[in-house]
């Protein structure tokens, strides 16, 4: 069986960051989800429960090298006002709140060679959102994992597929809380 050059460096790559102990690392990235709702004069802010870690280890699993990651709360944040802005007032004032209970990211295999070798990796954010209202009610929640939209066999490029997750995080929470519902309907 005749495999490419590109896979065959992939997979060199792959085993030499296994096998010389080599971390991925994720640095503060600035996802851009794609989020069309329509205006509201409502404001919505984002809160994270402390148990969202700002700098963690991931260990290796799954063949894929372990991952230092830092200021992952501020790329939620930044991720936040990137996708939520245009709708909403984000810089100031509570009518709404978006509540992050859960944000945990993971490295996992996306393409694996036959013998096993991971040969590229995708990023998955295991979350749990809930919006509350001014009075602190809980009137909407999200949950799930989601998926990068793409993969990566360079190492380099680990904060990229980390965005792309969070991106796709803020596209599934702003589809689950606010279909068939506008803010002034959420805003009590």
């Amino acid at each position: 069986m005749r495999r490419s050059s590109w896979s065959l460096a992939a997979l060199s790559l792959t085993t030499v960051l296994l096998a010389t102990g080599c971390t991925f690392s994720v640095a503060a990235g600035d996802p851009r989800p794609n989020i069309d709702l329509p205006e509201s004069q409502a404001s919505l802010a984002l809160e994270m429960d402390p148990s969202v870690r700002d700098v963690f280890h991931v260990p290796s699993r799954s063949g894929v090298a372990p991952t230092n990651v830092e200021a992952w709360r501020t790329t939620l944040e930044r991720g936040f006002k990137n996708g939520f802005r245009s709708a909403f007032k984000t810089d100031g004032g509570k009518d709404l709140v978006l509540h992050i209970v859960e944000a945990e990211l993971e490295l996992v295999p996306a393409e694996v060679q036959d013998n096993g070798g991971v040969v590229s990796t995708e990023a998955q954010v295991r979350y749990k959102a809930r919006l509350v209202d001014a009075q602190g009610n809980v009137v909407r929640r999200s949950t799930g994992t989601v998926s990068s939209k793409r993969s990566t066999s360079r190492p380099k490029e680990t904060t990229l597929i980390a965005e792309s997750a969070v991106e796709t995080m803020y596209e599934k929470i702003a589809q689950d809380i606010f279909s068939n519902a506008t803010a002034s309907d959420l805003v009590k």
